[in-house]
């Protein structure tokens, strides 16, 4: 009985991982823009206000009709190992802002990683996948919106 409920506890377990997704197809900036156009954010190129090997090509996405009321910054650098390095400051950026009373989630798997804080009533999120990545800083109030947006985008 012992060996049956071991080899079941051990099918379950690699079911389970089998469903984890260890790596993710990045998104190129065309469908980022053509994505975030379509859930109604205005999408600029701001590749050009960046020293010029820092960042390979950078799309903002602003929300707000009258002023912008948070924005997401999505870049494309030369390789992973950029991205990483890039991701890790803002992440240590994030990270130094923590207040008291915070949540916060944090994956790191295969070819991708984010991390979103909430805290002092702001939200935060830095997300990367192989050599691109994404952040946002916003008010708490529009973190539902973020977050369904990122998500429906696989960041």
């Amino acid at each position: 009985m012992k060996k049956i409920a071991l080899l079941l506890g051990t099918v379950l377990v690699f079911s389970m991982l089998a469903g984890c997704q260890l790596s993710r197809t990045s998104m190129d900036l065309d469908t980022f823009t053509a994505e975030a156009e379509a859930a109604g954010y205005t999408v600029f190129d701001t590749t050009n206000s960046y020293p010029d090997d820092t960042v390979g090509i950078c799309r903002i996405a602003t929300k707000g009709s009258d002023y912008i009321e948070y924005q997401i910054e999505f870049v494309l650098v030369a390789t992973v190992e950029q991205a990483k390095a890039i991701y890790q400051e803002i992440y240590s950026e994030y990270e130094s802002r923590k207040g008291v009373s915070s949540s916060y989630s944090s994956v790191s798997v295969g070819n991708y990683s984010y991390y979103r804080l909430t805290t002092n009533g702001k939200y935060y999120v830095v997300s990367r996948t192989a050599n691109t990545f994404l952040y946002v800083e916003a008010l708490e109030e529009y973190k539902s919106e973020i977050s369904d947006f990122l998500s429906s985008i696989g960041y």
